[in-house]
C-alpha cells in the first residue's frame, strides 16, 4: 500500500517537472516574438517620422516631428540613419515629384540612383536661358525647396554640370566646358549663401558635353543631355549603391 502511494506521488511530480518545462519553452517563445514586435515598430515609426518631416519642409512648416508625428528635437539627419539610400531614394523621389508638379517642372526634374549616390536630375531649360549661366528666379525657387531636404543629410553634395555636343564660343564661354563649370559653380554659389550648405561638403565639376546620358542626334535627346545633377554622395561607411546600375526614372 506504501509502494503503491510512493509511486504515484513520484508520477505526479514527474508529471509537474514536465509542465513547468513546457512553460519555460512558451514564456521565452513569448519574449521572442514581443522583441520582433517592438524592433518592427521602431522602424515603422522612424520611416513614417521621416515621411513626415519630409512633408513638413514641403508644405513650408518648420517644426520638426518626433517619431510619434509630434513636434520634437529630431533632425532629418538623426531620422535617417536608420534609413537605407533606397529608402532615402524613395522619400525624395516623392517630395521631388511633389515639388515639380508645384512648379510645373514635371518633365524636367527626376531622380536616378547610381555608383554615386541619390542623383536630383534637372534639365537646364528648368534653370538657365540657353547659352546663360544665370540662375532663373525659378531656378533659385526651387533650389530653396530642395535645400532642406539636403542640408539636414550627412552626405556631401556634388553638382555637375552637363551640356550636349553643341559647341558655343562667346565672349563669356568660349567652349562648353567653361559653360558646364560656370553653371555648376552657380548652384553651389546659391546653395552656399543663400541655402547655408556648409562649403565643406559641396562641390562642383563641369563635364562639358562629354558625359551624355544619350546619344546627341535629335534636338530631344541633346535636350536631355543639357542637364544639372545635385547629388547626395554615398557615405563612406554606406556603399549599398556601389554595384547598382543607373536607373533613370525622367519625368517620374
Amino acid at each position: 500500500m506504501t509502494l503503491k502511494r510512493r509511486k504515484s506521488e513520484e508520477e505526479h511530480e514527474n508529471l509537474e517537472r514536465w509542465l513547468l518545462t513546457y512553460a519555460d519553452l512558451i514564456t521565452l517563445l513569448l519574449a521572442f516574438f514581443v522583441m520582433l514586435y517592438v524592433f518592427s515598430k521602431q522602424d515603422t515609426k522612424k520611416y513614417d517620422a521621416m515621411t513626415m518631416q519630409l512633408k513638413a519642409i514641403f508644405s513650408g512648416e518648420s517644426g520638426i516631428v518626433d517619431e510619434g508625428g509630434r513636434p520634437g528635437s529630431q533632425t532629418l539627419e538623426s531620422l535617417s540613419r536608420g534609413l537605407s539610400n533606397e529608402e532615402i531614394r524613395k522619400q525624395l523621389k516623392e517630395q521631388i515629384k511633389s515639388l515639380a508638379k508645384t512648379e510645373g517642372l514635371e518633365n524636367n526634374i527626376s531622380i536616378i540612383t547610381d555608383e554615386r549616390g541619390i542623383v536630383i536630375r534637372i534639365m537646364d531649360k528648368a534653370f538657365y536661358d540657353t547659352g546663360k549661366a544665370d540662375l532663373q528666379e525659378r531656378a533659385r525657387e526651387t533650389l530653396d525647396k530642395i535645400v532642406p531636404v539636403i542640408k539636414t543629410l550627412p552626405n556631401d553634395i556634388r553638382i555637375e554640370g552637363h551640356t550636349d555636343n553643341v559647341p558655343i564660343s562667346t565672349y563669356e564661354f568660349k567652349s562648353n566646358w567653361e559653360l558646364s563649370v560656370r553653371r555648376a559653380t552657380e548652384v553651389v554659389r546659391y546653395l552656399i549663401e543663400k541655402g547655408e550648405l556648409s562649403p565643406q561638403r559641396i562641390s562642383a565639376a563641369g563635364y562639358a558635353e562629354y558625359r551624355p546620358v544619350t546619344a546627341n542626334d535629335s534636338d530631344a535627346n541633346r535636350a536631355l543631355n543639357r542637364r544639372i545633377e545635385i547629388i547626395v554622395m554615398n557615405t563612406s561607411d554606406d556603399k549599398s549603391l556601389t554595384k547598382t546600375p543607373a536607373r533613370d526614372e525622367a519625368g517620374f
